[in-house]
C-alpha cells in the first residue's frame, strides 16, 4: 500500500483510496479519478472490526479530489492505488473490473489488519513504556487530551491515563503523581499551566536537576494556593 498520508503503524481507521483513470471510466464518463472511502470502526465485535466501504465515485481530476479532502485532511489516511485502464474488449473489461475489485478488497483487508495491530499496540502501551522519558511523554500527551475533551471522551481518556499513572506509581514512586492527578481538575489556563509545570518538574527530577525542580515546585504551590479547595 502506497500511503500518501498516514502510515501502517498508526492508521486513523478512515481511509481514502484513489487511482488515476486512463481511458474509459466505468463510473462516470470523463472522470480522471476513482476514489472510495473505507471506514474501520474500533468499536470491535469480539476480534472483528466492523468495516464500511462506501461506493466508489468518479472525479474530474486529482485537483478536485484535493479540494474534497482539504477541509478535513487531518482525519484521513490517503492511499494511491495502481492506475485504472479498462481494456477495449468487453469480456476482458469485465474480467479486469473483477480483478480490480478483488485487489481492492484485499487492500481493505490489509488496512483492517493495520487497525487491529494499532489497537493491540495501544492496549499494551503501558506495558511497553521502557523508560521515564517515554512515560512522561505519554502522560503529557494524555493530560492535554483530557483537559481539551469533555463528556464520555474525557472519561475514556481519564481511564487510559489512569493506567499510565498506575505505571508511574509502581515504577517511579519518587514522583508525586497523586498531586498531579489533582492538578488535572484545576480549571482554566492556570490549570493548563499547572499540569505543564508538573511535567516539567518530573523531567527535572529524572535528570537530577533539583534546583529547577525546587523552583518549579514553588510555582506549583503558588498556583495551587489559588484553588477554592485550598
Amino acid at each position: 500500500m502506497n500511503f500518501e498520508r498516514g502510515s501502517k503503524p498508526n492508521p486513523t481507521g478512515n481511509l481514502v483510496a484513489y487511482c488515476h483513470v486512463f481511458g474509459e471510466n466505468p463510473i462516470a464518463p470523463g472522470g480522471k479519478i476513482i476514489a472510495s472511502n473505507v471506514v474501520v470502526s474500533f468499536l470491535k465485535i469480539g476480534d472483528n472490526f466492523p468495516v464500511v466501504t462506501f461506493p466508489p465515485i468518479a472525479l474530474s481530476s486529482k485537483e478536485e479530489l484535493m479540494k474534497v479532502l482539504s477541509d478535513n485532511i487531518h482525519l484521513y489516511d490517503v492511499v494511491q492505488l495502481p492506475d485504472f485502464q479498462m481494456p477495449d474488449n468487453k469480456e476482458l473489461g469485465n474480467q479486469y473490473i473483477q480483478e480490480r475489485m478483488e485487489q481492492f478488497n484485499a487492500m481493505v483487508m490489509r488496512y483492517v489488519e493495520f487497525c487491529k495491530a494499532k489497537e493491540k499496540k495501544m492496549a499494551n502501551q503501558v506495558e511497553k513504556l521502557d523508560g521515564l522519558n517515554e512515560s512522561l511523554e505519554a502522560l503529557a500527551n494524555l493530560s492535554l487530551e483530557y483537559r481539551s475533551s469533555s463528556g464520555i471522551a474525557r472519561e475514556a481518556t481519564r481511564l487510559k491515563m489512569d493506567r499510565i499513572v498506575d505505571h508511574f506509581q509502581s515504577n517511579h514512586p519518587q514522583l508525586d503523581i497523586e498531586n498531579f492527578k489533582k492538578a488535572l481538575s484545576f480549571p482554566g489556563k492556570l490549570g493548563d499551566e499547572l499540569v505543564s509545570l508538573y511535567i516539567q518538574k518530573f523531567n527535572a527530577i529524572q535528570i537530577e536537576n533539583y534546583e529547577d525542580a525546587s523552583d518549579l515546585r514553588r510555582r506549583i504551590l503558588a498556583i495551587e494556593s489559588m484553588s477554592p479547595q485550598s
